[in-house]
């Protein structure tokens, strides 16, 4: 009882806003990723996503409600096949698993056309220079990222500042950007 009344004046103490933050719910935001679908069981709605960045394989369940897109319209889930490339919105959660709550059919990446101002091979990172106004965009590429050069497929070991480039990057909701496609001029 000495606890319960404790935890009552701190919180009485600290002011309402925190008994309001502390009993809050729904208010959490879904993980983004992109990925090819791996496997996919249809009995269950459970499938497999080979994750771009960060690089990793991810077993994810639709769930009730979760909506399907292609082509920005909405579809049925039976769209979904081995070999399928997605951007997906999931939670994570303890007791649940990963459960999905849009799946995004063949995304469409943000391009922009610059001059690479900082590549750090290493650390998988790149900076362009876009635009008349030399907005700096910073990126890192994925594990899986395509690098072409001159129209013919190359490796990240081809690219140089100062020169130009086409850049496919995704940028999911609270987390950094992440190129797919990088071709060099």
């Amino acid at each position: 009882m000495l606890r319960v009344t404790i935890v009552c004046v701190l919180a009485a103490s600290l002011g309402l806003p925190f008994i309001n933050e502390a009993l809050a719910r729904g208010r959490s935001f879904p993980i983004e990723i992109t990925g090819t679908i791996v496997s996919f069981d249809r009995a269950d709605y459970v499938f497999t996503i080979k994750v771009d960045e960060p690089a990793r394989v991810l077993t994810i369940a639709a769930g009730r409600d979760c909506k399907f897109k292609k082509g920005g319209m909405a579809t049925e889930k039976q769209v979904l096949n081995r070999g399928a490339r997605v951007k997906l919105s999931y939670f994570a959660t303890i007791f649940t698993g990963n459960i999905a709550v849009e799946v995004e059919l063949n995304p469409t990446p943000e391009f922009a056309t610059g001059i690479i101002e900082d590549v750090d091979i290493s650390d998988r990172r790149l900076v362009l220079s876009v635009g008349p106004n030399a907005r700096h965009l910073a990126l890192r590429w994925a594990p899986n990222a395509r690098f072409i050069k001159t129209g013919k497929p190359s490796s990240a070991a081809a690219l140089r500042a100062y020169s130009i480039a086409r850049v496919a990057y995704y940028a999911p909701s609270f987390a950094s950007k992440y190129a797919v496609r990088i071709d060099l001029k």
